[in-house]
């Protein structure tokens, strides 16, 4: 597998928010998002054996893992990592382009949709996940928030029993930037009566700032 970094931090989005956690970032995505806070894992990264990515992350020490990127789904050795970290939580990070049924019972997934690349196969393929995955969609401004709770809709995410709440997370690089726009998510949350929704915040960069590898 081709692997962009290894590291031991807690999560800092989404529901497993403040969770101690190895993370495993793959290398490539098949999307390319304006603005990605992880540019850097769409070409850099070194080929790394299965063995060797599980002997970098002890479960001694913590037997959570996310799989993150880039876009994981794109390794084609993905399956096989999965069914070796079997004594791991392994939650997969996704934008939920693509999808592989010979994945699902073996990790949490996590689906985050890019809505700005939406197309029918996209969508149909976002379908598939809903019932098996935890959504989060990150939201810069109030568009982007009507379209998030518009798809949301569209697909009955407000209705349906999902495995946990829909998350939306603001879209940001500084502490400044995310507080400013969470209040914002509040109040749109609040003035539309939705509460399906639950805000995540980006507790690393609230610790440590925009930086890799925490």
């Amino acid at each position: 597998m081709k692997i962009n970094e290894i590291f031991y931090s807690i999560q800092g989005e989404g529901p497993q928010v403040g969770m101690p956690t190895w993370f495993i970032r793959t290398t490539g995505c098949n999307l390319r998002c304006s603005w990605c806070d992880s540019a850097y894992a769409l070409e850099e990264g070194k080929e790394m054996s299965i063995e060797s990515i599980i002997d970098s992350i002890p479960a001694s020490v913590c037997n959570n893992v996310v799989i993150t990127g880039g876009e994981p789904l794109l390794q084609k050795d993905l399956l096989t990592l999965m069914k070796k970290l079997g004594c791991f939580n392994i939650y997969v990070e996704t934008n939920g382009t693509i999808y592989d049924s010979k994945l699902t019972g073996f990790a949490h997934f996590i689906v985050s949709p890019k809505l700005q690349f939406l197309n029918k196969e996209y969508e149909d393929n976002i379908k598939k996940w809903k019932h098996m995955a935890t959504f989060k969609f990150v939201v810069g401004d109030k568009k982007e928030f009507d379209e998030a709770i518009a798809f949301c809709k569209k697909l009955k995410l407000d209705s349906m029993q999902l495995i946990e709440p829909v998350y939306f997370m603001p879209k940001g690089t500084t502490e400044k930037e995310l507080k400013e726009r969470m209040k914002s998510i509040k109040e749109w949350l609040f003035e539309e009566q939705i509460s399906f929704v639950r805000i995540s915040p980006r507790l690393h960069i609230s610790l440590w700032g925009n930086k890799r590898g925490v």
